[in-house]
């Protein structure tokens, strides 16, 4: 009898414990849910790249430099003199860059990416006598070679051949020979025959069009001394990167407009250089723009909430725990594996649903399918529909909190805290006058058939 009664006391603990077990049990679909995502994310990835690879990828326009051939005097190894070829380089006086920008969602499967298509204008202005700074003076320079450089990091998605006007004089881009290091791709314009009628001049301006597609973000590194970018576009969440913040702003839900006003101050590389004595740097905090930002994922969406799942699993256990030590009902481990794995199901159903009918609709039908699982087996196995109702109310606040707590992006973290402060305040009111011993030896008795009176 006292063995007996030794072995009852612990039953508790042996039901926590077995609890405990299928927790950690229940992490193996867990881990494989979240393999699922994955590997999903990684579809979506390729779809992406695929997209980019046919439309255009994120584009980095940098420029303009003006590029002036001369000869300087220069001895060999023999102690011979002789006219080396040099360049001159020159960045803008000015520079204003106005890109209007029209955003569109291209499909490839069940994935949407959205892409763009940008038609860019500059108006640029160069200050010839920077020149004097190394020592050049006009009759030194091959203005007949003169070149216009523009750089774009990906020129196979340009819509039509870019065009320089200047004088009423209009001229077409095309590849540059001879890439300038540190800069994206370059096109180049020979425009010796327009500077020839500037040579008395101080400042050479001219205008520039370019319509390029590209995908995820349009950035900008103006090399001038001081520079106003505008960038207009029919896209509701821009994202804006670099170290350089838009002075103007205005976002709508439908489109935005951004302003930045930029100038030498603080950029490393000088205002004129001869080749080898500079290099220019996309990487350098100069790089500027703004990222056309999709709202969160659903696979990012779906992978938060998976993060949740043994604190929804290990809720439900205590509700059921709950159950059968205050009402006396008694519960196989198997039938908590079962309940547990109704929980879990619920996100996968979550992120197969997601990928056709997005995030909320999949996670209203994914919840009701789960909770639907759990009520209709609890009606039975807690012997009693108030306790499937109490089980149904439960399920319903925390597939509720969990949505909540998805969607409150700044504040997901503080929500779940509180919230798992007041599920263990409520844990513990309920059971502060629970004798666990005497609860499980009564439970234990309860089950027991009578026996026969003497």
């Amino acid at each position: 009898m006292n063995l007996s009664f030794n072995v009852e006391r612990r039953s508790a603990t042996v039901k926590v414990a077995a609890i405990g077990i299928l927790i950690l049990v229940l992490l193996i679909p867990v881990g494989m849910i979240k393999a699922v995502i994955s590997d999903r994310t990684h579809v979506r990835s390729t779809a992406q790249m695929d997209i980019q690879n046919s439309w255009g990828g994120p584009q980095l326009i940098a420029g303009p430099v003006l590029r002036l051939p001369f000869k300087a005097e220069a001895i060999n190894s023999y102690g011979t003199p002789y006219l080396q070829d040099r360049f001159a380089f020159l960045v803008a006086d000015e520079l204003t860059i106005a890109a209007d920008t029209s955003v569109e969602t291209r499909y490839r499967g069940i994935h949407e990416v959205p892409v763009y298509a940008a038609d860019i204008s500059f108006l640029v202005s160069f200050d010839l006598q920077m020149l004097a700074e190394l020592g050049l003076d006009g009759d030194s320079i091959a203005w007949q070679d003169a070149e216009l450089l523009l750089g774009i990091s990906d020129t196979a998605s340009i819509n039509r051949v870019p065009g320089l006007v200047a004088e009423g004089t209009e001229r077409n881009f095309s590849m540059m020979k001879q890439q300038l290091a540190g800069l994206p791709t370059q096109l180049s314009v020979r425009i010796g025959g327009l500077i020839d009628d500037w040579r008395n001049s101080t400042n050479l301006q001219s205008r520039i069009s370019l319509s390029v597609n590209g995908t995820e973000s349009l950035r900008f590194l103006t090399l001038a001394e001081s520079s106003e970018i505008r960038v207009s576009a029919d896209w509701p969440s821009p994202s804006f990167v670099g170290r350089r913040l838009p002075v103007e702003r205005q976002i709508s839900e439908t489109a935005f407009s951004a302003l930045w006003q930029t100038t030498s101050l603080g950029r490393k590389l000088p205002a004129t250089w001869i080749n080898g004595e500079a290099v220019p740097d996309t990487g350098s905090d100069g790089v500027f723009g703004v990222r056309f930002m999709q709202p969160i994922g659903l696979y990012q969406l779906v992978d938060r909430a998976l993060k949740y799942a043994i604190m929804i699993v290990g809720l439900t256990f205590v509700t059921y725990f709950l159950m059968e030590t205050i009402g006396g009902v008694r519960l196989h481990p198997l039938q908590y594996l079962l309940v547990g794995l109704a929980n879990t199901l619920f996100y996968l159903l979550l992120l197969s649903l997601a990928e056709h009918i997005g995030f909320g609709p999949a996670y209203i039908a994914s919840a009701l399918s789960a909770a639907a699982l759990i009520v209709g087996y609890s009606a039975n196995v807690l012997q009693g529909r108030h306790r499937a109702s109490i089980m149904s109310a439960v399920l319903g606040g925390l597939y509720a909190f969990l949505y909540l707590t998805l969607k409150a992006e700044s504040y997901a973290l503080l929500a779940g805290s509180i919230g798992l402060w007041v599920v263990l305040a409520a844990v513990m009111y309920l059971t502060r006058k629970v004798n666990w011993y005497a609860t499980q030896a009564s439970a234990s008795d309860a089950q027991r058939p009578m026996s026969g009176s003497d």
